[in-house]
C-alpha cells in the first residue's frame, strides 16, 4: 500500500525489516528493488534485483530481469539492458512490456548508428574537401612560386643584359676614343710633316738665292 501510494520511504523500510529476517525472501528483494529504483537509488535496485534472481519463481525472474534492464537502461548502459530483457522474455514471451522496451532500445541503437555513419560520412567529405582545398592551395602556391621564379629569372636575365649592353657601350666609348686620340696623333704628325716640308722649301728658296746671288 505505501508503494501504490508513492510512499517509497516506508515502503523501503517494511521490505528492509522483512529481509532483517528473511534474507532470501525473494518477492521482498524484488519490492526493495522497486522501492530503490523509485527512489534513483538505481545501484541498490541493481543489487536487490540480482538477489531476486535466484528465486525458482519463473514470473518473479522474469519481472526482476525485466527491472533490471530498466535500471542498465537508464544508465545508458543498453547492451547489458538488451540482454536482460531477452532474459526477461525468454522467461515470459507474453511480456509486452519487455518487448517493448526492447524494440525501442533497438531502434534507438539503428538510428545512433546511422546518424554515426551520417556523421562519418560528412566527416569524410569535410575531410575531402580539406584535403582538396589544402591541394588546391598547395598547388596555387607552387605556381606562385614558379612565377615568382619565372619573373626573378626573367630579371636577371634582363639585368645581365642591361650590364652587357653597358660595358659594349663603354668598350665601344673607348673605341672611339682610342680613335679619336689616334686621329688627333694622326693629324699632329701629318701637321708637323707639312711644317717640314714648309722649311725644307724655305731652305731650298733660300740656297738658290743664294746661288743666283
Amino acid at each position: 500500500k505505501a508503494y501504490q501510494s508513492g510512499d517509497y520511504d516506508n515502503a523501503r523500510k517494511y521490505y528492509e525489516s522483512i529481509l532483517e529476517e528473511k534474507n532470501e525472501d525473494a518477492a521482498a528483494q524484488y519490492g526493495l528493488g522497486t522501492t530503490a529504483f523509485q527512489q534513483q537509488d538505481l545501484q541498490g535496485a541493481l543489487k536487490a534485483f540480482q538477489r531476486a534472481l535466484e528465486t525458482d519463481n519463473i514470473d518473479l525472474q522474469s519481472k526482476a530481469n525485466y527491472n533490471m534492464a530498466n535500471a542498465l537502461a537508464s544508465q545508458q548502459k543498453n547492451e547489458e539492458a538488451l540482454a536482460f530483457y531477452r532474459k526477461a522474455l525468454e522467461l515470459n514471451p507474453t511480456d509486452k512490456d519487455a518487448k517493448h522496451n526492447y524494440e525501442m532500445i533497438r531502434y534507438q541503437q539503428q538510428q545512433q548508428k546511422q546518424e554515426q555513419q551520417n556523421q562519418d560520412q560528412d566527416k569524410d567529405s569535410e575531410n575531402q574537401q580539406q584535403d582538396q582545398s589544402k591541394q588546391d592551395k598547395k598547388e596555387q602556391q607552387q605556381d606562385q612560386n614558379e612565377d615568382q621564379q619565372k619573373q626573378e629569372q626573367e630579371q636577371s636575365e634582363q639585368q645581365q643584359q642591361e650590364q652587357q649592353e653597358q660595358e659594349q657601350a663603354q668598350v665601344d666609348q673607348e673605341k672611339q676614343q682610342d680613335l679619336q686620340h689616334a686621329q688627333a696623333i694622326l693629324d699632329a704628325l701629318k701637321k708637323d710633316e707639312k711644317v717640314n716640308q714648309k722649311r725644307q722649301m724655305s731652305k731650298a728658296r733660300s740656297k738658290k738665292l743664294e746661288k743666283d746671288w
